[in-house]
């Protein structure tokens, strides 16, 4: 069982019944937020995740001990695609040496160094599992004392790559691009209850659902915005359910009950 207060939650995404596939129409203010220094290594979801960590929440004017989670499944893998197919092009080496920041989690170290966070840096892809595993690590590092905040960016840009890949299984769902960030800080608001037992409903459809309803993607961003959209308009007492479910019969449940009225107001940085 964690503790937490949830100061924050912002979601950018493509609508329903926008084509799969990277974003359209990028936030008009993305480059004068984020810049264009080292462009050449960051692809459209590593871009997206700066940009909401630096406008959707209050920036802190000294280095921080705040933790950052990544949960993804695609990640910046466009970025190392490029960087492979002008390798191709121009006969060069693929090595470290030559391709500057080109692993699977360089996002979240752009991330610390752009908003000035010290504490943990993760990067994890859970598959379907992906919002409840994202939440569970930042949680936990509150829990432990790691940070006194933790933040979380969850959900997938889709590259050409990614969507060949998707479509190897879909799952019947849809491959929308999006990203959640949301804020948690130490805080007694809400209490958040983890299952990740394994499903004996080997009908039951994949992918995220609250409560009864379940979501059309296989990006966990919308369906992890919805959720802890629903958490902020419960009644002290009232809770809600978050379920994820992978192949394999996985399956992950969050289960939240708010237990006091705004710990954390106007947007402060916790305990």
């Amino acid at each position: 069982m964690f503790e937490f207060s949830l100061r924050q939650v912002a979601l950018c995404g493509q609508q329903p019944g926008e084509e799969p596939g990277e974003l359209a129409e990028p936030p008009s203010d993305l480059t004068a937020v984020i810049g264009a220094v080292g462009d050449q290594y960051r692809d459209p979801f590593t871009r997206l995740c700066l940009y909401l960590a630096r406008t959707h929440d209050e920036a802190p004017q000294t280095r921080t001990d705040d933790t950052v989670v990544i949960g993804t499944e695609y990640g910046n893998t466009a970025a190392l695609a490029r960087l492979q197919r002008r390798a191709e092009t121009d006969g060069r080496m693929l090595s470290a040496k030559h391709f500057p920041n080109a692993t699977s989690s360089s996002a979240s170290a752009f991330v610390n160094i752009g908003i000035g966070a010290t504490g943990r840096n993760l990067t994890l892809n859970a598959g379907l599992l992906t919002p409840v595993l994202a939440i569970w690590q930042a949680l936990l590092a509150l829990a432990v004392d790691r940070s006194s905040i933790s933040k979380v960016l969850l959900g997938d840009v889709y590259s050409p790559e990614a969507l060949l890949d998707a479509g190897r299984e879909s799952h019947g769902l849809r491959c929308r691009s999006g990203l959640t960030h949301a804020t948690f800080v130490k805080g007694g608001e809400f209490r958040a209850e983890f299952d990740f037992e394994s499903d004996d409903d080997e009908s039951a459809a994949l992918g995220g659902q609250i409560g009864s309803s379940r979501s059309d993607d296989r990006n966990g961003a919308f369906v992890t915005a919805e959720f802890l959209a629903l958490i902020q308009t419960l009644e002290v007492g009232e809770r809600a359910v978050l379920t994820c479910r992978g192949p394999l019969a996985r399956r992950g449940a969050l289960t939240v009950t708010r237990q006091s009225v705004d710990t954390a107001p106007n947007g402060g940085r916790g305990e």
